[in-house]
């Protein structure tokens, strides 16, 4: 099962079983394919949420022994309204209060509660703090005399981090490393522990690993143990046990990052020799619980020290705004400082993992197994193009590597390759026009012309401007390299010796887990280097709240981002994800009025094509984090629209 628009792995979280309503049972027939729901019927529901009776707000009166008068004035300050007596004074004015969250009103965060101690006070609007809204006419606005009423505001600042949510999200991502580590260590190493006895460097990867959870666990404690502490404890809790983690971690995964490249070479040299552990490898990665490559789960967890930076300077941030205790900054300022020292050691042999990762998944997905990975070749980017044809525009994958041009096409019988390469061309002396030069793409838009000396290659790309800009700089540096790498070794073949009876076109059905270059296909889009150094340092995980389709009810799910794709799960303790969606190529916002999402803070949607899904998360601070995630994993021209990017102020 697939989540996504028209590509589907898991299943589609839009047709996640509803909850019942008046007894009625509500089933779907489950077709497994690209807009595939999930086979499960057990999966948990959630009530349709209930409308609370709220209180009437009470409003300003006055006493009726009270004779004075009150003026409409302009503040000085800010331009906004403001009522009053002209001859009360400042000591007269109302106080902005704290919010009482045990009110009997639940509050939105734009809302402020105010007290006031005379019945001839004035109303004002503090400078740059909150706006009053006046729903009624400002003359007949009667005032009130009760000790405490609600004045709606708008506040259009974004509302100031907690620790508490930080350290919250920080529990929650050591929680989603930790099952990683469990995955790799215990379920992945059972399986293959028979075929790496006799190989010294997968022995010492998995020895590496197995030294990591125990310096872990003290820091998970201590966050989880923080959950329950008052606000102003939580720092001293966590700083000094972060400090002594990080301080015991770095010089292991320093060696770590040293001698993964040998580690990665040994398990890829091991799955292309043994047909038994590669049989193994396979079935596992193909499992449900192994939600995405082994290689890509190894480099996660390389990097796991990389993504606390982003953590460690909100809370910092925090204590300094919030003047907290020297100690305590001090400790996450040094922890900061190495982590930083281990990055920047590190960073040049981290991205070449990234990438060499990458070209390993394209041989698998091209059946070029062993010819792409050349130390001096690179992937720049790879993704579908609408390529020129004599009978008419054929959909091609186009793989642009540093010294040529690859471009093959999906075939059925293709000895288990996704796809398979048939024409390669090298870019030194090549040359690119944008546009359609010979007329041959019957009024395609995004259209570029490629000319070498002996033939000229007309395709549409619709991310032209991404593949101009890598296939320019691509033979810029063609043309300067003083070597000429070999030739790709494969049966090359025009365009119209193709038989087309045996080629996919995207909108057929996709296997049920699918490479990035395999979503390009069906998505229409393209991955370029960059994206591929964003999969690993771009993670998010939490607890949201989904919008079930055909009822006003929200279902809480457990989600964790990881290489560009929201992994969807019961709860935290669930080994196996309900489905999963792949964000590339899709779009993040805000619900219009045409959606129908009332009444729900936090709330944003995930969009492409006619598919849409809204989420909402508990706190301003979480929606933000997730649509800031979901933005950098989009990898969509169009990802992030205006209204949601003034809203972030991105």
């Amino acid at each position: 099962m697939f989540f996504s628009d028209s590509v589907s792995e898991f299943g589609n979280i839009s047709d996640i079983q509803e909850p019942l309503y008046q007894s009625v049972n509500k089933k779907k027939d489950v077709i497994v394919g690209i807009n595939s729901t999930f086979s499960s019927e057990t999966i948990c529901t959630s009530e349709p949420i209930l409308k609370v009776n709220k209180k009437p707000r009470k409003r300003m009166s006055r006493s009726a022994n009270d004779t004075s008068e009150l003026n409409k004035y302009n503040s000085s300050d800010s331009g906004g309204l403001s009522i009053g007596d002209p001859t009360a004074g400042s000591n007269d004015s109302l106080r902005l209060m704290k919010r009482d969250h045990s009110s009997d009103y639940q509050l939105r965060h734009d809302y402020a509660v105010m007290r006031t101690s005379q019945s001839t006070a004035s109303v004002g609007t503090p400078s740059k703090e909150i706006e009053m809204s006046l729903e009624n006419d400002v003359d007949n606005y009667p005032p009130s005399c009760s000790s405490e009423y609600y004045i709606t505001r708008k506040d259009f600042g974004k509302p100031e981090p907690q620790l508490a949510n930080v350290l919250k999200e920080f529990y929650w991502k050591e929680l989603v490393y930790s099952k990683d580590m469990r995955l790799i260590n215990e379920s992945f190493f059972n399986k293959i522990k028979d075929d790496v006895v006799d190989c010294r460097f997968l022995k010492e990867l998995f020895g590496s690993l197995k030294e990591l959870p125990p310096i872990h666990q003290p820091l998970i404690d201590a966050l989880r143990e923080s959950s329950n502490e008052p606000e102003d404890s939580k720092a001293a809790m966590v700083a000094p046990v972060l400090l002594a983690t990080v301080h015991n971690l770095t010089p292991l995964y320093q060696s770590l990052v040293q001698n993964f490249p040998i580690y990665v070479s040994a398990l890829d040299q091991l799955y292309r020799s043994k047909i038994p552990f590669r049989t193994i490898m396979s079935k596992f990665e193909s499992s449900k619980e192994c939600y995405t490559q082994v290689n890509w789960i190894l480099l996660k967890i390389l990097n796991r020290l990389i993504n606390w930076q982003p953590v460690l300077a909100r809370v910092i941030e925090i204590q300094l705004s919030e003047c907290g205790n020297d100690t305590e900054t001090t400790a996450f300022g040094v922890a900061m400082d190495k982590i930083i020292e281990f990055a920047k050691k590190t960073k040049a042999t981290r991205q070449s993992l990234e990438e060499y990762i990458h070209v390993l998944q394209v041989e698998r997905d091209t059946g070029l197994v062993g010819i792409l990975t050349h130390p001096n070749r690179k992937i720049l980017r790879v993704g579908f193009v609408l390529r020129s044809a004599r009978r008419a525009p054929c959909c091609r994958i186009m793989v642009l590597c540093s010294d040529r041009i690859l471009f093959g096409h999906r075939g059925v019988n293709l000895d288990g390759n996704f796809f398979t390469v048939h024409a390669e061309f090298k870019l030194k002396g090549m040359m690119i026009d944008e546009g359609d030069t010979y007329k041959v793409m019957d009024g395609e838009n995004n259209v570029i012309t490629l000319h070498n000396a002996d033939i000229s290659i007309v395709f549409a790309a619709p991310d032209r401007a991404s593949w101009i800009e890598d296939i320019t700089e691509a033979i810029k540096n063609a043309a300067r390299a003083k070597i000429d790498l070999p030739s790709l070794v494969m049966e090359k073949k025009e365009e119209n010796d193709i038989d087309m009876t045996k080629v996919l076109l995207p909108e057929e059905s996709p296997v049920s887990k699918m490479s990035p270059l395999q979503i390009c296909w069906y998505r229409k889009c393209s991955f370029g280097r960059k994206d591929v150094n964003k999969m690993i340092t771009n993670t998010m995980c939490g607890y949201l709240k989904r919008k079930l389709r055909n009822s006003s009810g929200w279902q809480d799910l457990w989600v964790v981002m990881c290489c560009h794709t929201l992994y969807f799960y019961r709860n935290h303790n669930e080994r196996e994800p309900l489905a999963h969606l792949s964000l590339m190529d899709y779009g993040v916002g805000l619900p219009t009025v045409a959606d129908k999402i009332d009444n729900h803070e936090n709330c944003f949607k995930l969009f492409y094509g006619s598919h849409t899904y809204f989420f909402r998360t508990d706190s301003y601070y979480f929606f933000e984090r997730w649509v800031d995630s979901i933005f950098q994993a989009a990898i969509s021209r169009d990802s992030l629209d205006v209204v949601t990017a003034l809203a972030l102020r991105i």
